[in-house]
Parts: C-alpha cells; structure tokens; sequence
C-alpha cells in the first residue's frame, strides 16, 4: 500500500478524501492545510492525521502527495514535493501559465517522479465509450465538432474563497477553472489540439470578479478538422457540459449521462451512465477512478492517462483563449 497525504481541505479535497478512504492501493496518513479547523475536520471525516504545513510532510515516509490548494500556489508546493522525492497528483490546473506548467514538468523529469493531473472526465463511461469508437474508426474520421459549457458561478461562489475571481489567484474564470475539463476532452478524444484562436470577456456588470465569464474558440485539431467551443458562468438553469464530435458516418454527443450517436441513417444510440445530483453534481462520480489509475501507475510504472504533459496541454489551451484575440496559437504539450 502507498502512503499518501492531501494538501488543501477546501471544498473539492472531498473528492480525494472519499477516494483515499478504504482505497484498495493507498492509504491516507496526512491531511493539511493552513486552517487548523478545516485540515482537523478533514481528518474526521476521511482520516490522516492534520497538519498545517506541508513542509512537515518531507520526512513522513510518504510515497504520494494530493495538491489541492488555489491555483496560484501548485507550481511552488509541487516542485518542493517532487524535489523530496514524492510523486504528486495535483488538482486541475496543472499550473496558471503554460511557463510555470513546463517548469513542473522538467522538475517531474530531473526526479524521476510521477506527476499527475486531475482530468477525472477522461475516466466519465461516456468518454471512454467514444474514446474506443472514435479510435477504431467505426464511423469514419472526425470532420467537425462542438464543446459547449454553460454554467453558474456569481457572488457567494467567489466571496466564499477570496483567490477565486482574480487573476493573479484564479488564473481566470470559466475557461480555467470550469471548461478546462472539457477542453481537455477535446484534446484527449480527437487525438490532439494543434492550435485555437479565442476571445473571452466579463459580460456581467459586478464587483464579484475580474476574471472572464464566458468565451469562445476556434479550435484546429491534429487530424485537420475544425471545431468551435462556447463557455460562460452565467447561465443560471443550466450544467451544460457537451462534446459533439462530427463523424463521416455519424455524429457523437459526449456527456456526463452518457454517449449519444446519431448514425447517417437517422438511427439513434443512447449508452446511458450513472449521474449525481443536485449541488455539485457536475464534479462527476470518475474521481476515484482516476486516483485509482494514478496509483496503479506508480505500482506498474506505467503511463498514467492524465499526466504532467495534458497538463500542459491544457493550460495551453487556456492561455491561448485568453491571450489570441484572434490569431492562432499552437498547443504545447
């Protein structure tokens, strides 16, 4: 069994906790955070013993590391584990800027440690189910495509965490923080983001943040296809969170409750799958696979399915949106 330890019992911690928590291939002996009471209510809940500086974890015999702490702070806390000899699986996004990403990258690289990202969607049934179509070539290649994000985030969401909302703590709004989990599976199921052009924007009139609230893409893929991509936190009905992948032969529609597929023929395919409910429902329920995969890996030595590079694939992705305003700018990976 490994011996892990979570950084940052904020909010979504409780998806690692829950995973670590009776896992057939670790073992939660640490939690931490820089607030006594939450890294103590932590350790309640899903167990490890509570600390309040990461630091203290060096000499703990640990053999991973769960970084789940604001953004701005991952490449800092990262590097310092990997450069004490821990493999560290760390909570989208891998970094805010693709340079800060890279520098994770060559540390992960300079120690022989494994470095992971939290793209749990890569896991979803839905996905996976397209993934092994797609790839078999059953109906064709991909000749266009749409990723569609329409989301809720305002007032309390960012109050309740003052990094949120700002750039220099967020790293932006609902690009990096909501849609990066379906550009990434843009990029994971069409073989690959060589390139996009964005624009994004604050369309609301408040004080709650300075970060974007909706954006959209051009996005030119590895096979030579095109697809267009449209996010925003300010829809107040809606968890909207689609693939659709145009075919020769078919038309896919990846999400959540599962894989829709429209054949040439007007014929109708619907693989259901499992889905939560009611507040936070859109996290998903593949947190645990992926925690499981990531540890697999490190037991088999083998490739982990959300590593360090996709990471950086990702942030690209995001910097781009944000910093193109109209001219095309290559993925890196």
């Amino acid at each position: 069994m490994f011996k892990a330890a979570v950084i940052g019992c904020g909010a979504v911690s409780r998806n690692h906790g829950k995973s670590l928590k009776d896992n057939r291939y670790a073992t939660l002996e640490y939690c931490v955070d820089l607030v006594p009471e939450r890294a103590q209510a932590f350790s309640e809940t899903y167990g490890g013993k509570p600390l309040t500086d990461y630091r203290d974890l060096y000499d703990k015999g640990l053999d991973a590391v769960h970084v789940v702490t604001p953004h701005n702070t991952h490449p800092q806390i990262v590097m310092d584990l990997l450069d004490h000899g821990l493999n560290v699986f760390c909570e989208k996004p891998l970094a805010i800027t693709p340079a800060e990403a890279k520098m994770m990258i060559r540390k992960s690289e300079e120690t022989g440690k494994l470095l992971g990202v939290c793209f749990q969607n890569r896991l979803n049934k839905a996905t996976v189910e397209a993934k092994e179509i797609i790839d078999s070539g059953k109906y064709g290649k991909i000749v266009s495509g749409m990723a569609l994000v329409t989301w809720y985030r305002a007032g309390k969401y960012y109050s309740e965490s003052p990094w949120r909302g700002k750039y220099a703590g967020e790293g932006g709004g609902c690009v990096i923080n909501q849609s990066i989990h379906t550009l990434d599976l843009v990029d994971y199921l069409t073989g690959g983001v060589d390139s996009l052009s964005g624009f994004d924007g604050k369309l609301r009139d408040t004080d709650d943040y300075e970060v974007e609230d909706t954006a959209m893409a051009l996005i030119r893929l590895k096979c030579g296809a095109e697809m267009v991509a449209f996010c925003t936190n300010c829809y107040l009905g809606s968890k909207v969170c689609d693939v659709e992948l145009r075919l020769e032969h078919a038309v896919m529609t990846v999400r959540q409750s599962g894989l829709t597929i429209v054949e040439e023929d007007g014929n109708t395919i619907f693989h259901e799958a499992k889905v939560l409910t009611g507040e936070k429902s859109e996290w998903g329920i593949s947190h645990g696979l992926l925690i499981d995969e990531f540890y697999k890996s490190l037991r088999d030595g083998t490739p982990f399915i959300a590593d360090c590079h996709t990471g950086l694939a990702a942030v690209s992705m995001v910097n781009a949106i944000q910093h193109s305003k109209g001219k095309f700018i290559k993925i890196e990976r």
